[in-house]
């Protein structure tokens, strides 16, 4: 068999492009608009060789549909998996337009393009729990959306745009949408990663809407596993939360357990925000039918994939030391 996976630079693209080659004996072909980034931020890159079953192609999704195409038709991979996306949620509100053009538009060109292709076995869309805005506990995946950012409705508008393919041409989509990510390898200004380096630089950590929002964590390598059983046995259409189970934790309590775990004084390294940038306060989603559908489970604990992050940055200090730790933003 054979995977092309779009924004397979991304930290869930890279881990998932890692987790194929691992655990199958198919072929690759990963698709970024960046040229491949540093081993350490690419697992399929670190501490070993390249595979020979995997192939990358700078292509960006905005500007090269054309190309993609091609790439598409000539390869005939039988499972399309999207990770391609403008992510931020803070800087959604700052370039909206770029947001729509990455996650409605360009998703828009591709797809309607692809409807006919009957080689393609399974498209799975990564998506977001943010489509549901500020929620109770246990979501399911019936429960109705109510977006609220601009990264949320722009995503929510690429799913719609799928799930009328597959209405009205039967085109196999399905969608995951996973709790928040972490692991080793991921981009050094999200949270668990950023609160590590600030305490080892012993910079100041601001912690906006005063730590309230509370998530559930996920690893990558997990949602790795289920992004695999959703394209090789989900049935088309579907939509599966990527979830632990429990109510999730509050970013203050997160940075407190890393601050626990690395011994030092949270007091000292983190000041509390009033202002959220319209983040929803609490996202909790039941995962019972990847598990019960699929036979999917989660087998990385917090602590424990936390822990394996505070080692992976000790290890390579020496280079990460020197990677930029904000956001940069592409389009």
């Amino acid at each position: 068999m054979k995977y092309l996976v779009l924004a397979s630079n991304s930290f869930t693209g890279a881990h998932f492009v890692n987790h194929v080659l691992e655990h199958t004996q198919d072929q690759v072909i990963g698709v970024s608009r960046s040229p491949e980034y540093h081993p350490l931020l690419l697992p399929y890159l670190y501490r070993k060789e390249r595979s020979n079953r995997f192939q990358f192609h700078q292509l960006n999704i905005n500007t090269d549909t054309a190309k993609i195409l091609e790439l598409i038709e000539r390869e005939k991979p039988e499972y399309i998996i999207h990770f391609a996306a403008q992510g931020e949620v803070r800087n959604s509100w700052t370039w909206p337009a770029d947001w729509y053009e990455t996650n409605v538009m360009s998703l828009v060109r591709l797809t309607s393009a692809l409807v006919d292709k009957k080689f393609i076995k399974k498209y799975v869309m990564a998506s977001t729990p943010e489509v549901y805005g500020a929620t109770g506990e246990n979501l399911v995946e019936s429960d109705r959306y109510h977006p609220s950012t601009p990264y949320a409705g722009s995503k929510l508008a690429g799913d719609l745009h799928l799930m009328t393919l597959h209405k009205r041409y039967g085109f196999p989509a399905n969608f995951t949408r996973a709790a928040n990510l972490y692991g080793i390898h991921q981009q050094l200004y999200r949270i668990i990663p950023r609160t590590i380096l600030y305490i080892k630089k012993n910079k100041t950590l601001e912690l906006h809407g005063e730590g309230k929002s509370v998530r559930s964590f996920i690893h990558a390598r997990d949602v790795a596993d289920a992004t695999l059983k959703v394209a090789t046995s989900a049935t088309s259409g579907e939509v599966y939360h990527v979830a632990p189970k429990g109510s999730g934790i509050s970013m203050f309590d997160l940075v407190q357990k890393i601050c626990g775990l690395m011994k030092t004084d949270m007091n000292e390294h983190v000041r509390l925000i009033r202002e959220n940038f319209g983040q929803d306060a609490l996202f909790s989603m039941s995962s019972e039918k990847i598990r019960s559908q699929l036979g999917w489970q989660d087998r990385i604990s917090l602590d424990d994939g936390i822990a394996e992050m505070i080692r992976w940055i000790d290890e390579n200090w020496a280079e990460i030391k020197n990677f930029p730790d904000e956001y940069q933003h592409k389009v």
